[in-house]
């Protein structure tokens, strides 16, 4: 298995800077989509990643009640953004969105036109926007355009210029960092961008004497452990034919990572049947459900830090659909959260 990890810095705190100008895409009018109206006292609604935005369906129902295409939720599922854009002349705006329903929970306006939101804070207490298109992949751009939003101020917190294709993926517990993917040609890398600084590099390996390492592949699902602190995403890389999938583990408090590779068969079915989910332990499983497989990655083993690997267990076994109803639905991809009433 080969080990990747990554050690950085954290910064102290979070500094509030000017607005700078920023041309993006031409603006135009999105809106929230009522597809649904849950019955009163009918149980829980599924908070739903769909392939273009986000939306929200009834327990038990293949109708979602909401859906917004430019949405991104929080990866606990604790909070849900998006950006109206205006006509000519006017003001685009960041959108919170209430979980059940889809309304409008608040809204600010955005200096910045053409700004998409990338990644959120769970509770929605910070907010990453760039003029990038969200979501995983190269989009070729020669720079980024990085604003923080804080959602608890109703503020920018701060704007960086960045070189290159940059994603936000997550924020370091406190805040004060940004993980990001470095988007080159034909790879990327893991990346640390300090706000207080502006400062962005490669993450380190967790062992020093080890080099940033070039990844490749394509995300398929990212959870969060309860306590916020770890962020573990499945990809899948089928070129590798020893090792087509894997998965990224980064310590959101202490900002080192782990990549736990995982061998055939998984990786290597049809979209869709490679599977990610966070357990009651507090592991993470991943299924090839195709070939009946799973691997049980002890994601907690990241907190120490050290050159051991993470604890990876196999056996045979899949992850069944929960909610089977939704595989109808179209653009679904899996549920994020469960809503309390």
């Amino acid at each position: 298995m080969i080990r990747r990890l990554m050690l950085v810095s954290i910064a102290s705190v979070l500094a509030v800077s000017g607005a700078a100008a920023c041309a993006s895409s031409k603006p135009k009018t999105t809106r929230t989509v009522k597809v649904d109206t849950p019955p009163a006292g009918t149980g829980h609604v599924l908070l739903v990643q769909f392939d273009k935005g986000i939306g929200a369906v009834a327990e038990g129902s293949s109708v979602p009640v909401w859906q917004d295409p430019d949405a991104i939720a929080a990866l606990d599922g604790s909070a849900v953004f998006t950006v109206r854009r205006a006509g000519p002349g006017g003001t685009d705006r960041l959108v919170r969105l209430d979980l059940r329903s889809g309304a409008v929970r608040a809204s600010w306006p955005l200096p910045t036109a053409g700004l998409a939101v990338n990644a959120v804070a769970p509770e929605g207490r910070w907010v990453a926007l760039t003029n990038r298109r969200a979501g995983y992949g190269s989009q070729g751009r020669a720079s980024t355009v990085l604003v923080v939003f804080d959602a608890r101020a109703g503020a920018e917190a701060k704007r960086v210029d960045l070189a290159g294709d940059v994603q936000p993926e997550a924020f370091s517990v406190d805040g004060a960092l940004v993980f990001a993917l470095g988007y080159s040609t034909d790879h990327y890398r893991v990346q640390t961008i300090e706000l207080l600084t502006g400062e962005r590099y490669d993450t380190n390996d967790r062992d020093k004497g080890l080099p940033p390492e070039d990844m490749h592949g394509h995300a398929v699902h990212g959870v969060m452990s309860a306590d916020h602190k770890l962020l573990a995403t499945l990809y899948r890389n089928p070129a590798n034919a020893k090792e087509p999938a894997f998965v990224h583990v980064i310590d959101l408090e202490h900002t080192w990572s782990y990549c736990a590779d995982l061998p055939v068969p998984f990786g290597t079915g049809p979209a869709g049947t490679d599977v990610i989910q966070l357990t009651a332990n507090g592991t993470v499983l991943v299924a090839a459900n195709g070939a009946g497989r799973l691997a049980e990655i002890n994601i907690d083993d990241v907190r120490t830090p050290g050159t051991d690997p993470v604890r990876v267990t196999y056996r045979a076994g899949t992850i069944p659909p929960a909610h089977p109803e939704l595989e109808a639905i179209a653009g679904f991809v899996y549920v994020l959260a469960t809503v309390a009433e």
